[in-house]
């Protein structure tokens, strides 16, 4: 009868450390493309953001432009109708700007 200790389960040698290596060289293997598929996964997610915070920069100032538009329009309209009385609140408010200015400059 032969004995389970005749027969030598633990290999060991270079065949042994060729396979830990081939093993060892496969897990890293995956383990780099799954780091490559992460990174690239998280640079398409910021360049997604970033596209997305340029086009709402884009329409906030499309509608910034508007609105500046459309007030110049409405002063425009409104020193049509009553040139006299824009008149009297440019003079007005140039007074008051040069007098808090003056009184700026004394102190």
């Amino acid at each position: 009868m032969a004995s389970a200790l005749d027969e030598s389960t633990v290999k060991s040698g270079p065949e042994v450390e060729a396979e830990s290596v081939a093993c060892l060289g496969n897990e890293i293997k995956e383990t780099v493309q799954r780091v490559g598929k992460g990174v690239n996964k998280a640079k398409a997610a910021v360049s997604d953001k970033i596209e997305d915070g340029k086009l709402a920069a884009e329409r906030l100032l499309k509608r910034g432009r508007y609105a500046v538009e459309d007030g110049i329009d409405q002063t425009l309209h409104k020193i049509k109708r009553s040139p006299v009385s824009s008149m009297a609140l440019a003079f007005t408010a140039g007074a008051v700007f040069g007098l808090l200015l003056s009184r700026l400059r004394k102190k």
